[in-house]
């Protein structure tokens, strides 16, 4: 049986990955020049938020943020060639598409955000549609469909458990007032199956395999 899968915006605290399993997820990679913006956006933040709120905040490190569209969870490795065959039936359906970053912001919402992320814009049709079409083909490996919409964004940080509202609150004004730089849109041409090894420093990630949109 297949696992069911997880949402992209969990922590990894307590993960155990067995023998024979990889720990996976279906992702679009971003520029570089995204990549600089969001790592602009973090330093700015963290000077922005006072130190002992910053330090309940789990910050992103920049060179591993993904666009997820499936998180997959701890799969058996002989799965990961179905998993990039339901990734290359769903690549044949789209175009290569642009997209951008868009703006700053919070979830579940302002009075007790618990994630800071920043937004996708561009092509979203493109992105939705395909998506959709890797959550349906995937299903058809067993992989637990998710049932809450698709929300494109990348992480870029996320709060700890405890905190009082108005400590919320502090985190919500400084996400307002940092400016997201803007940069040139990026083009979409290629799915990847991305592995994450959970090491003492953070996650590690390395491509399995990609998809040509």
């Amino acid at each position: 049986m297949v696992p069911a899968a997880g949402q992209p915006a969990r922590g990894t605290e307590g993960v155990t990955v067995r023998e024979g399993e990889v720990r996976a997820f279906v992702a679009l990679h971003i520029s570089e020049a995204a990549r600089q913006a969001l790592t602009e956006a973090i330093a700015s933040l963290r000077a922005a938020i006072p130190p002992e709120i910053s330090q309940a905040i789990r910050w992103v490190d920049p060179k591993g943020i993904h666009l997820t569209l499936k998180f997959l969870g701890n799969i058996d490795s002989g799965l990961v060639e179905q998993v990039l065959d339901s990734m290359k039936q769903s690549a044949r359906i789209s175009a290569p598409f642009s997209l951008e970053l868009s703006d700053l912001g919070v979830f579940p919402g302002r009075r007790a955000p618990r994630v800071l992320w920043a937004g996708i814009g561009g092509d979203l049709d493109a992105l939705g549609h395909l998506q959709r079409e890797l959550e349906s083909n995937l299903a058809t490996q067993g992989f637990q469909r998710e049932e809450r919409g698709f929300n494109p964004h990348l992480t870029i940080g996320r709060v700890r458990n405890g905190g009082s509202r108005e400590q919320g609150q502090r985190i919500v004004d400084a996400v307002a007032s940092v400016h997201l730089e803007p940069t040139d849109p990026w083009r979409v041409d290629e799915l990847h199956l991305m592995r994450s090894t959970l090491t003492p420093q953070g996650a590690l990630y390395d491509s399995l395999g990609a998809a040509s949109i």
